[in-house]
C-alpha cells in the first residue's frame, strides 16, 4: 500500500501486489491499474491520518474490506463513497477483535433493515458469508445490520446533505466538551482522534434520524464498572437531554465513553 502523487499533485491511496515495492519516498514509479486492488482519491490534510488508520489495520482485513466494497457496488449497482473503504475497515477489524475477545454487541434494528433497507441489508448477509468464510470466524448476524448501515451511508443523498450542517455542529459541541472535560488539547493526528471523530459522526447521523444503537447491557456493565472517561460520557448525554430533549441509550453511552478512554490513552 502507498501514498502517491500525480502530476496534479492530487493524492491516492493504493493498494496492490508489489506496488512501492524498493521504492524510496518522493521517488516516481509507474502504476498500471491493472495491478491495482483499488485506486482511491484523498484529501490532502487527511493524507496522515488515513495512512496511520490503514497501518493500525491488518492488510487482509482490508483486502477483505475491498472485496466487500466491490460484491456491494455489483449487488445493488451504484456508487459509494470513498470514504467508506478506510471507515468499513475500521469497523471491521474492531468487530473482529471483539469477536476473538467474546464480545457480542446486538443490534436492535434487525428488523427495520430487513424492511426498511431490504436490497442492502440482503448484500450485508452476503459480504458477511463471505467474511467469515475468509476468516474462518463466525460473526453474528447482527455484523450484516451493520454492514447495511455503512453501506446506506455512503450512498449521497439530498438528505444527508441537508442534515450535514446540525451534524457538524453536534460534532464539534461533542469535542468541545471533551476537550473541556480532559483539560488538555486532543492530538489531532492521533489515529484514535480520526476513530473518535468518525464515531462522532455516525454517532450524530444516528442522533437526529432516531436510530440510537442498543441492546447490549453487558458492554455497559464492563464500561460502567472499568472506565473513569464514563463521567465525561454522561456530560454529554446530561448535553444532549438539555439541549435537544433527547435521550441516548447505555450502549451509545458505552460506545462514547470506549473511545473517550481511547483519546485519553493516546
Amino acid at each position: 500500500m502507498v501514498l502517491l502523487t500525480d502530476e496534479k499533485q492530487a493524492e491516492f491511496i493504493v493498494l496492490g501486489k508489489g506496488i512501492g515495492y524498493g521504492k524510496k519516498p518522493n521517488e516516481e514509479i509507474s502504476v498500471n491499474e491493472k495491478d491495482c486492488q483499488f485506486f482511491i482519491p484523498v484529501t490532502h490534510n487527511k493524507s496522515k491520518q488515513i495512512i496511520e488508520l490503514l497501518n493500525s489495520i491488518p492488510p487482509e482485513i482490508f483486502e477483505l474490506t475491498h472485496e466487500v466494497i466491490v460484491l456491494a457496488k455489483k449487488e445493488l449497482a451504484i456508487e459509494l463513497n470513498d470514504s467508506l473503504y478506510f471507515i468499513l475497515a475500521d469497523h471491521l477489524n474492531f468487530a473482529i477483535e471483539r469477536y476473538r475477545e467474546n464480545l457480542v454487541l446486538t443490534n436492535r434494528l434487525l428488523w427495520e433493515m430487513k424492511n426498511f433497507y431490504e436490497r442492502e441489508y440482503l448484500v450485508g448477509v452476503a459480504c458477511l458469508k463471505l467474511i467469515n468464510a475468509r476468516l474462518h470466524i463466525h460473526l453474528p448476524e447482527d455484523e450484516a445490520v451493520n454492514i447495511a448501515f455503512h453501506i446506506v451511508n455512503a450512498q449521497a443523498s439530498d438528505e444527508v446533505d441537508r442534515d450535514s450542517a446540525r451534524i457538524a455542529k453536534l460534532i464539534g459541541e461533542i469535542v468541545n466538551l471533551v476537550v473541556y472535560s480532559l483539560q488538555q488539547p486532543l492530538d489531532k493526528k492521533s489515529i484514535h482522534y480520526t476513530r473518535f471523530i468518525t464515531h462522532i459522526r455516525f454517532f450524530a447521523e444516528r442522533f437526529f434520524s432516531d436510530t440510537m444503537i442498543e441492546g447490549n447491557d453487558n458492554l455497559y456493565t464492563t464500561v460502567h464498572n472499568q472506565c473513569k472517561e464514563e463521567a465525561i460520557a454522561n456530560k454529554i448525554k446530561m448535553f444532549l437531554q438539555n439541549k435537544y430533549k433527547k435521550e441516548i441509550s447505555d450502549e451509545e453511552l458505552a460506545f462514547l465513553t470506549i473511545h473517550i478512554n481511547r483519546l485519553n490513552r493516546s
